[in-house]
């Protein structure tokens, strides 16, 4: 995407406007005296960026304006947002919005309101209702569903001066914000490009199509549940008929379900003889006999099988003798005596040997026999034991009555699965199969790759600037969001405490992070970066140098702008955009030949500040 800050506009209360200008692809210094307003101007973007609670200073800057606002350019359109001041601490609901970018010459009139303001700006970012917090990324601060807020985003683009002298390894601002920290890890792949909002997509779309399936399937489930229990009960009416001659006993069940409605309609059935039980239980009980001999059988067999290995391991000492014959004096009787029992052995080794024809001959006809049986048996479930009569019509007819209520209501049923339900399981299964989800993981691992090579190019920029640690190999801690060092062939991980390490580990971590964006193509994160007094730890609040460390501190601070104002000039050679506001207490002799490094409104000092005293 294309992103720039034009310029910002302060409406005073005495009716003077201040602005600020800005330059496209160039780091933009405001460099000057301490107490000069240069902090606040992040307040000041983060304000007129809907920010729901604000610190800019009540003394000089808030007390002497009555509007804050911002012109800037996104994908070739203009834009100004304006915002009321704060009012006692408190931030305003009060907007002013330019669709072209005018700016107001007097104080502006709330025009639009921050919702509409913030849903426009949200499109330009590509952000919409799919940009939403995934299932199973929800929080006590986020909804799961919910739409990312573009303000999440803009964590990206910020590195203050609390965060470069934090020593906690912390890189993200906000982390103070318990929504903001729980954000960070639910939209960093997505801000990074790592994870594509349609992949997410496709992730939930599975999950939802993996609950609709397992419903279906409990539905099939309970259907043929329902189907079995129906077959159950069909079997006990008619067996309950048979018993009372309704119909003829010999019946098979198929044709008994029919007969059954004959009844239901009023036809007469004639009884048979009801010899069929008689029949199917003679033959069921010569089954259970055949196959309890065939058990019995098998169980002598393997008996005999174990007395010729105890027979066999009585006879091992013969083949000892054989081999040692020529040791043994040998009577008359012997040869013969030896030659009987190797024979023996032999005979009892070849007898009982496993899975011989016969067990599996054996086995095979039990089996057959059982199923047999069990067809046996359900036919017998349908057959009445007994013949009974009704003791009167009345009751005859309430059976038959009875009868009818179960048959129409089992009739109406859905007592089998269905071809719709069977349909659509089959359907969701098609539909699963066609879902192809990008494996994010191996994404991930390759990500975090090229953004350590990336750091350790820039290490090799900076060069003497990094000391001690310039050798030192970086590492991306994922889990954590924060940058390590590692020490060379080692697996140890330095703990560095110099604040000027720090910063350039801050610098390091944000220039990666932002050229990992322009490679994903992420179009969530806008491509800027605002960074306060980067030269801090080695300046003090006066702007002074450190008296002990003249040369080194000047090195360093160079060094780093060197490393951005290469970073812009990579950025416009592979056609991209990108823009730099930097606040600093430092000389501009000390960038004033680098070509993409920008100086704004002079120096802030002898008066000149945010709201110059000419102003007031």
């Amino acid at each position: 995407m294309k992103y720039n800050i034009e310029k910002i506009i302060l409406w005073l209360k005495n009716g003077k406007k201040r602005e600020l200008e800005f330059k496209p692809n160039k780091v933009n210094v405001i460099t000057g005296d301490s107490n000069t307003g240069k902090t606040a101007i992040l307040e000041i973007i983060d304000y007129c960026y809907f920010s729901s609670k604000s610190t800019i200073s009540e003394s000089i800057i808030n007390e002497n304006v009555s509007w804050y606002g911002l012109k800037i350019n996104i994908n070739d359109k203009t834009y100004t947002i304006g915002r009321k001041a704060l009012f006692e601490g408190n931030v305003s609901n009060e907007y002013y919005f330019s669709s072209i970018g005018e700016v107001p010459l007097e104080n502006p009139e709330a025009n639009n309101n921050q919702d509409n303001i913030k849903s426009l700006l949200e499109t330009e970012f590509s952000i919409d209702k799919t940009v939403s917090f995934p299932i199973g990324y929800g929080s006590n601060n986020i909804k799961v569903g919910s739409k990312i807020s573009l303000r999440y985003f803009l964590m990206f683009n910020t590195i203050s001066q609390d965060l470069i002298t934090n020593s906690q390894r912390i890189f993200f601002d906000k982390q103070n914000e318990s929504r903001y920290r729980d954000a960070l890890p639910r939209i960093f792949d997505i801000a990074t490009g790592i994870e594509k909002i349609e992949n997410i997509l496709k992730k939930e779309k599975k999950v939802e199509l993996e609950k609709s399936l397992a419903k279906l399937k409990s539905k099939e489930s309970e259907i043929s549940k329902k189907s079995n229990f129906f077959q159950q009960e069909q079997k006990s009416l008619i067996r309950k008929a048979k018993e009372f001659s309704l119909i003829n006993p010999d019946t098979i069940e198929k044709d008994a379900v029919n007969e059954l409605n004959e009844v239901i309609g009023g036809t007469t059935i004639e009884a048979g003889t009801g010899i069929e039980r008689e029949k199917l239980e003679k033959e069921r009980n010569i089954i259970k006999r055949k196959i309890k001999n065939l058990k019995d059988f098998t169980n002598e067999y393997s008996i005999f099988k174990k007395n010729l290995t105890d027979v066999e391991d009585s006879l091992k000492p013969i083949t000892f003798i054989q081999t040692e014959t020529d040791r043994i004096i040998k009577t008359n009787n012997f040869k013969t005596l030896i030659s009987l029992l190797s024979t023996e052995l032999n005979e009892i080794k070849e007898a009982r040997k496993t899975k011989t024809p016969i067990d599996k001959q054996v086995l095979d006809e039990i089996s057959q026999l059982n199923f047999k049986l069990n067809s046996l048996e359900n036919r017998l479930e349908s057959l009445p034991k007994e013949n009974k009569i009704f003791e009167n019509d009345k009751e005859k007819y309430m059976f038959i009555g009875e009868v009818k209520a179960k048959m129409d209501l089992y009739s109406k049923s859905n007592i089998s699965p269905s071809a719709s339900v069977k349909e659509e399981i089959e359907k969701i299964e098609e539909e699963l199969e066609s879902i192809v989800i990008t494996d994010t993981e191996t994404k991930r691992e390759a990500t975090i790759k090229l953004l350590e090579e990336i750091i350790r190019d820039y290490m090799i920029t900076v060069d003497k600037a990094m000391e001690n640690y310039k050798d030192f190999l970086p590492v991306f801690d994922y889990k954590n969001k924060s940058l390590l060092l590692r020490k060379p062939k080692t697996t140890f991980y330095e703990n560095v405490g110099s604040s000027s390490n720090h910063m350039f580990l801050h610098l390091f971590f944000s220039l990666a992070m932002h050229e990992i964006i322009f490679k994903n193509g992420s179009p969530y994160v806008a491509p800027f970066l605002i960074i306060d007094q980067p030269s801090r730890p080695y300046y003090g609040d006066d702007g002074l140098r450190k008296s002990d460390k003249d040369h080194s501190d000047d090195y360093k601070i160079t060094q780093a702008f060197k490393l951005l104002d290469i970073f812009i000039a990579e950025r416009n050679e592979n056609k991209g955009e990108f823009q730099m506001i930097v606040f600093e207490h430092i000389s501009k002799n000390l960038f004033k030949d680098m070509k993409n490094v920008y100086l704004v409104d002079s120096e802030f000092k002898n008066g000149n500040a945010l709201i110059p005293k000419t102003m007031m």
